[in-house]
């Protein structure tokens, strides 16, 4: 009885040791996916708020281009008012010139010969009123004319001011954009760097896993098996009840971070052929195969497929459609980042391309 107990504490205790050598390394790696997914958790983040800085300052290029095509239009038009301005001005002044010349050449026979043939002292007031009248009023004319030229001229300048403005507003607008732009393209190529470290430092951690147990599976059974030769009929009852342990372990241990599907090995946690809709970064992912809809259309360039199934072009971000993002915008999905390519997926949904 004492002896079946000690092969019992030794049992247990190469177990326990078996499962403390295997385990002593995994904090490492442990802490390293911790730091990475937080590294990718802030980049996706930094991205998300570029893009939406993107959206908004594409909205005022287009504002502001808006509101420089109603300014040329409104410069047009006041282009023609003060064509006609400049005409009736110009008219006006020729007649007031002829009536001057011809007061001139024939005024002083024409006003004597006009005043002495009045019928009355207010007839002859009249006449005189209407001479100075007709005088007055092309005065008057003229420089009511001049003022309406002058007024649109203000008004054309003012409105070619604003013109300059807008264009100037347009030039920073379009700056900022490419800033963004260039910012948003380092901080995806950044963003996919750390994904793959992640990916790296999963499938470590996974081997590691994979190992331990192993190495709990081969304690174990050398356990049992020094067991066995000291006490062969204690050691085969155990032996049955460690096979049957062992073959436990050993069934546990062939599970993987992935699963097949095919050719291709997917990732657990992910998306997959079986789950044709899944919840992912606050939006639901579905897929598209090729086999079904072979996308020509989209120009990708790089094509290929990855080892998941997911086709990708020539930076590996996984093609995909959204209705939520402008096409080129990078996302995160559960395969990994992404780029998008086309649309058509609904809103608060996007599709992976896969051969699946």
């Amino acid at each position: 009885m004492r002896m079946h107990k000690k092969r019992i504490a030794r049992y247990g205790t190469a177990l326990i040791c078996a499962f403390g050598v295997a385990l002593s390394s995994m904090p490492v790696h442990a802490e390293d996916i911790e730091s990475l997914e937080n590294k990718t958790s802030n980049l996706q983040d930094q991205l998300d708020g570029i893009n939406q800085d993107m959206v908004e300052i594409s909205d005022k290029i287009a504002e502001t281009e808006a509101q420089i095509e109603e300014s040329n239009n409104e410069v047009f038009r006041l282009e023609a008012s003060l064509q006609i301005s400049r005409n009736n001005e110009e008219k006006q002044y020729e007649n007031m010139k002829s009536r001057i010349k011809y007061m001139y050449e024939n005024g002083s026979e024409s006003m004597i010969s006009m005043l002495f043939s009045a019928d009355s002292m207010a007839d002859l007031l009249n006449k005189a009123d209407f001479v100075q009248n007709v005088t007055e009023y092309d005065r008057d004319m003229l420089e009511n004319l001049v003022e309406v030229r002058e007024g649109i001229e203000t008004q054309e300048d003012d409105l070619k001011k604003q013109q300059q403005e807008l264009a100037d507003l347009k030039e920073q607008l379009n700056s900022e954009q490419a800033e963004l732009q260039a910012k948003a393209d380092a901080t995806s190529t950044d963003l996919a760097t750390f994904n793959a470290q992640l990916q790296a430092a999963r499938d470590a951690k996974a081997k590691e896993e994979e190992a331990a147990k192993q190495k709990a599976a081969e304690a174990s059974k050398n356990t049992t098996t020094s067991s066995n030769k000291n006490n062969s009929s204690s050691g085969s009852t155990n032996s049955g009840s460690n096979s049957s342990s062992n073959n436990s372990g050993n069934n546990s241990s062939n599970n993987n971070s992935g699963t097949n599907h095919g050719n291709y090995v997917i990732p657990s946690g992910g998306l997959t052929p079986s789950k044709g809709r899944i919840w992912f970064n606050g939006h639901s992912e579905t897929y598209y195969s090729q086999k079904v809809l072979p996308g020509g259309g989209l120009a990708i360039p790089g094509r290929h497929i990855a080892s998941d199934g997911t086709i990708r072009d020539k930076d590996n971000y996984i093609v995909v459609a959204s209705d939520d993002y402008p096409k080129g915008t990078v996302v995160q999905t559960s395969l990994g980042a992404g780029k998008v390519y086309d649309s058509g997926s609904g809103k608060g949904n996007i599709d992976l391309y896969t051969d699946w």
